[in-house]
Formats: structure tokens, C-alpha cells, sequence
């Protein structure tokens, strides 16, 4: 009974406050209104109707915020002359606001009262959306609307949040250095508000789970935001997402999970692709944004990333990848991709392994299935020689397996590659098998 009325008088806190705005009470007042026009359905089961609420309500707030955040510059140039009264005049959505540290005749707020007014407006606003999603589950449209501006209010420097002052963006930054949630260090309320936010993606899915972008921003708002930093959390919602979604959205999944696991972002230019960087002898992993190629703009966990200065450049700088899965636990889902959806990805596992996860056993692996143009079952493609889609040739490939089994000949040998026949067969001109694979040897290939 307790909390039943407490969730009451928060509602009632958040009707009492759209009622202040005559702007938005008219739009109350069509929702509310159940008689339709003729061969029409009634406003409260419009989309564009609710859109246009939730619209004038983010209007409304960035006024607010707005002005606080000026309100907040004057107060902090003009500490020496706290004795002079500063007024400042605001008019949002139909309503008056008079500003003063002063509480005098004709003053409506002071700036604290002005600070919980944007408090209680927020609040009003996820009621609104709330309230949008419970009479029309299955559209995207709101629910999008809803999902960002929640995500949103746990980032400090996003404008969403309630104060967008100068300390708040400093701290910020340090949480952003450091992948810290900011709102750990700030207020306890909004670790409530993440299981909120979680609980409300889980019910958007329910209806629209064949949207790839739900679940992208599901699994990015994780990652930003868990306070338990919990990689498995996030690698079932791209299992689940893989599950959910048809085959031909896969790589939009996958593409935002690779960058999550290797922290490779990948490129802005029009040509969608990236290079991590040189690692031992030259080595590197190109990352393709087909993402922004096909739909014009970056998944969300890449702009997320993009605007805190995530992700790593260079493969080899520890300043700036900061791992983020386990090793075994990448190495799984970076196998899983390689066999199961893009097979030319073994290169780049390769690189991985050498460079990254020192793995040098299975680098070798990799590389003589390249060599052999095996696909992973241990199958023949029967087409010629693999084709690189980073440009790498044949000859590259045999000197990178070369340098691989001889600064690493125990970990070879446990892979199951026998490193010693090979180079005896090949100087013999021979078609050598080595576990079950051959490789078609020529002169050249060995320089």
C-alpha cells in the first residue's frame, strides 16, 4: 500500500506540473479527449499526436536547462557582488519564469526551486512516454522516443541530465578517462534508474524484437551504464539479438559486437574501412563501417565510443585499449564469427592472436588454413588461392606463418602443425599434407 501511493502522489506531482504549461495541457486535453472525428480513431491512439507531445515536452526542458546553465555562468562571474540581485526571464510553453536569488514579490523560483522544477519536468516526461508505449506497444516510433531520452539521462554531458554545469562536465570527463558510470558517483536514485531503463528496453522487445536498432542501443546502454561491468550481460543480448533477428541483419549485430569485443573502431571516410594500427612486423586489423555505408550513420556503440575517446587506434598501445572482455571469452566470439559468418575474418583472428592474445599456437592454425584456402570445417574451397580483403598476398602470408612457427615452435606443434615437414616438403617441391591439408607449393611463395 505504501508504495502504491507513493508511485500515486508522483503521478499526481507530474500532472500538477504539465498542468502549470498551457501549451502542454492543451495537448493533454487532446489526448484525453475519447470522441474521434468521423472515420477517425481517437487522438490518444495516434502516434503523431503523442510524438508531438513528447516533442513539446523536449522543447521545454532544453529551454530550462538552458537557462540554467546561464543562470549558473552569472552566479559563478558574480560571486564578489552577491549583494545584487540578478533576474532573469524566461516564457516556455505558454509559462512565465522570473529568476532570482531573491524571493521578492513578482519572483516565481529561485534557482533551487528552478532546479527541482526541471526535476519534476523530467519526471513528467518519462510518465508521458510511459504512458505513449502502454496504449501503443507496437510502434517503433515511440518507443525509440522514449528508450533515447531515458538512456540519456544518466550522461551528464549529454544535455539530458538536470544541471549541464561546468563541475558536472569536468567530472564527466574523468569518468570517460577511466569507463566509470558517471551517475555512480552522483546519485544513488540512478542506479534505479538504470534497472528502469533495462526493464523498459526488455518490454520494448517483446513486440519489436525483429529491430536491430533496439537492440543496439539496448547493448550499447549496457555497456556504457553497467555498474557490474558483467561481459556475459552483453553477449547474451547479442546472442538473443542474433536469435531474434533474420540473417540478412546479422552483420549489423555483428559489426558493433566486434567492436565491442576488439575495440577497434572503424573508420569516417567513405570507403568504410579502418586500420587498428601496426603491430609485430607490420601486422594490422581492418575494421569496414558497413554500418555507415549502408544506412548513413554509425551504430551506436561507435558514436558512443567516438564522442568519449574510446577505442583503440593503435593494436599495440596499452594507453589506449582498455580490454573490456576476458580473453578466452573474445577469442570465442571472434572464432564464433570467423566460422559462422565471415570466413575471411581468419586473417584478421590471426593478427589478433599474434599481436593481441598471444595465441601463438593457433595464429599458425589459422594462417596454414589460409595457405591451404581450407574453410573452417577443414573443407576445401576448391577455388585457387584465398584472396585477402585486406590485399595481403600469398607470399606475406607464407613469411607471416614462417615468423610465427619459428619464434614459436612448441606452440605450433601443440596447434597440430608441423612446421618442420612442410618447409622439407615445400623446398622439395612436393604437395605437402600437414593434418589433413595441402598446400600447393611453389618457389616463389618462399621468396
Amino acid at each position: 500500500n505504501n508504495i502504491i501511493q507513493s508511485k500515486m502522489r508522483a503521478i499526481k506531482s507530474c500532472l500538477s506540473t504539465i498542468v502549470s504549461y498551457p501549451e502542454l495541457l492543451q495537448h493533454e486535453e487532446t489526448l484525453n479527449n475519447s470522441q474521434g472525428a468521423a472515420g477517425s480513431v481517437s487522438a490518444c491512439y495516434d502516434v503523431m499526436s503523442w510524438i508531438a507531445y513528447l516533442e513539446s515536452l523536449d522543447d521545454v526542458l532544453d529551454m530550462l536547462k538552458e537557462a540554467h546553465e546561464n543562470i549558473n555562468n552569472q552566479s559563478a562571474t558574480s560571486k564578489k557582488d552577491h549583494h545584487v540581485a540578478r533576474t532573469t526571464t524566461l516564457e516556455a510553453a505558454g509559462r512565465t519564469f522570473r529568476i532570482s536569488p531573491i524571493l521578492a514579490p513578482g519572483i516565481t523560483h529561485t534557482p533551487a526551486q528552478f532546479t527541482k522544477e526541471i526535476k519534476q519536468l523530467i519526471q513528467a516526461r518519462i510518465l508521458v512516454g510511459e504512458r505513449s508505449v502502454s496504449l501503443l506497444p507496437g510502434s517503433y516510433k515511440l518507443w525509440k522516443n522514449h528508450l533515447t531520452f531515458r538512456t540519456g539521462l544518466l550522461d551528464m554531458s549529454s544535455g539530458k541530465n538536470n544541471t549541464g554545469s561546468g563541475g558536472n562536465k569536468d567530472l564527466q570527463k574523468i569518468c570517460n578517462h577511466n569507463r566509470i558510470p558517471s551517475y555512480l558517483l552522483t546519485a544513488s536514485s540512478k542506479f534505479k534508474h538504470y534497472h528502469a531503463t533495462v526493464s523498459a528496453f526488455e518490454r520494448s522487445l517483446v513486440r519489436l524484437h525483429k529491430m536491430p536498432r533496439l537492440w543496439l542501443m539496448y547493448a550499447t546502454f549496457v555497456i556504457l551504464y553497467d555498474p557490474e561491468r558483467n561481459p556475459t550481460t552483453v553477449r547474451r543480448i547479442y546472442d538473443r539479438a542474433l536469435v531474434a533477428l533474420p540473417a540478412s541483419q546479422h552483420e549489423r549485430i555483428w559489426e558493433e559486437c566486434l567492436c565491442w569485443v576488439t575495440g577497434i573502431l572503424p573508420s569516417n571516410n567513405s570507403t568504410g574501412s579502418s586500420s587498428s594500427g601496426s603491430g609485430e612486423g607490420g601486422l594490422s586489423v581492418t575494421r569496414k563501417g558497413i554500418h555507415k555505408v549502408k544506412y548513413g550513420f554509425e551504430s551506436p556503440l561507435v558514436a558512443e565510443w567516438r564522442k568519449r575517446g574510446w577505442g583503440c587506434g593503435q593494436l599495440q598501445s596499452e594507453n589506449e585499449y582498455i580490454p573490456t572482455v576476458p580473453t578466452e571469452t573474445a577469442l570465442r566470439i571472434l572464432r564464433r564469427y570467423a566460422q559462422c559468418f565471415d570466413t575471411t575474418f581468419r586473417e584478421d583472428l590471426a593478427t589478433l592472436c599474434i599481436t593481441r592474445y598471444e595465441r601463438f599456437g593457433e595464429a599458425a592454425s589459422l594462417l596454414l588454413q589460409l595457405l591451404n584456402n581450407e574453410q573452417p570445417d577443414g573443407n576445401s574451397n576448391g577455388g585457387g588461392a584465398f584472396l585477402s580483403p585486406n590485399g595481403t598476398t600469398r607470399h606475406e602470408l607464407w613469411l607471416r606463418f614462417a615468423d610465427v612457427c619459428t619464434a614459436h615452435p612448441t606452440e605450433a606443434k601443440v596447434a597440430g602443425v608441423d612446421f618442420d615437414g612442410i618447409i622439407r616438403a615445400v623446398l622439395k617441391g612436393q604437395d605437402v599434407r600437414s593434418g589433413g591439408s595441402g598446400i600447393a607449393a611453389g618457389g616463389n611463395d618462399l621468396g
